[in-house]
């Protein structure tokens, strides 16, 4: 018989316990949104522990987007947010790329989820979307030659373009990494013609779905995205 190495049981800690609970309360909806928790006395009482477990307890639930904590008020119920969820990764993702190799993994994964919803905005945009779209691509056009401002239309450019697909999670996602790459959008824009070539892709891109042409929206948006970074690598490549 194979003997099967010992595996201690961890304890739990009493915070984690009562997070726990507090939890399945307001998953069961025993707890609503905008609902007070009790005072930190009454989950003393309740749960018979001390002020400390209290504490980290209310916490966790407040890193865990779960709750507010306001000074001198009762702890509340909030509603989960996507926005709130990728916003805990942000430490993570500036420590990954402060990395050549972490750059890079974050530029793979913001060419294939923006290629997907390139394509889905083909398929799925409204008319009102494709005129959002449109109106984005002419107020980049109108700023090429203005670094500040032409990076902040090509945000935009790409704002509009996930905001078709109605989903919260995709558009947290796309802010957080618009955030975390903005040094990288900068630095790509700076090299001679990057501007002009940038808008020229969204032209593509915008001409793809207004034509309700998937595969050529998606594969627009992955010629660009590629090219972005090859300005970056070759800007890179340069200060060296």
């Amino acid at each position: 018989m194979t003997a099967h190495p010992v595996e201690p049981i961890r304890r739990k800690k009493l915070y984690e316990e009562i997070v726990e609970r507090l939890e399945h309360q307001m998953f069961s909806g025993e707890l609503q949104p905008g609902s007070l928790l009790p005072s930190e006395r009454e989950l003393m009482e309740r749960f018979q522990v001390g002020r400390t477990s209290v504490r980290e307890a209310l916490f966790a639930l407040q890193r865990m987007g779960l709750i507010a904590i306001r000074n001198g008020e009762r702890a509340y119920v909030t509603r989960p947010s996507a926005i709130r969820l990728v916003s805990e990764l942000s430490g993570a993702a500036r420590h990954m790329l402060a990395d050549d190799g972490g750059e890079k993994e974050f530029q793979d994964a913001r060419i294939l989820l923006e290629s997907a919803l390139a394509r889905d905005a083909a398929r799925n945009a409204s008319a009102e979307d494709i005129a959002m779209l449109k109106q984005a691509l002419e107020q980049n056009e109108s700023a090429i030659g203005d670094l500040p401002r032409f990076a902040n239309t090509d945000v935009e450019f790409h704002r509009a373009l996930v905001r078709t697909s109605r989903n919260s999670i995709f558009e947290a996602l796309h802010e957080a990494v618009a955030d975390w790459l903005s040094s990288q959008r900068l630095t790509s824009l700076k090299a001679e013609g990057s501007m002009a070539d940038a808008f020229t892709a969204h032209g593509r891109i915008y001409d793809a779905i207004a034509s309700r042409d998937p595969d050529e929206a998606e594969k627009q948006m992955a010629a660009h995205l590629k090219s972005v970074a090859r300005y970056y690598w070759n800007a890179r490549t340069g200060e060296q």
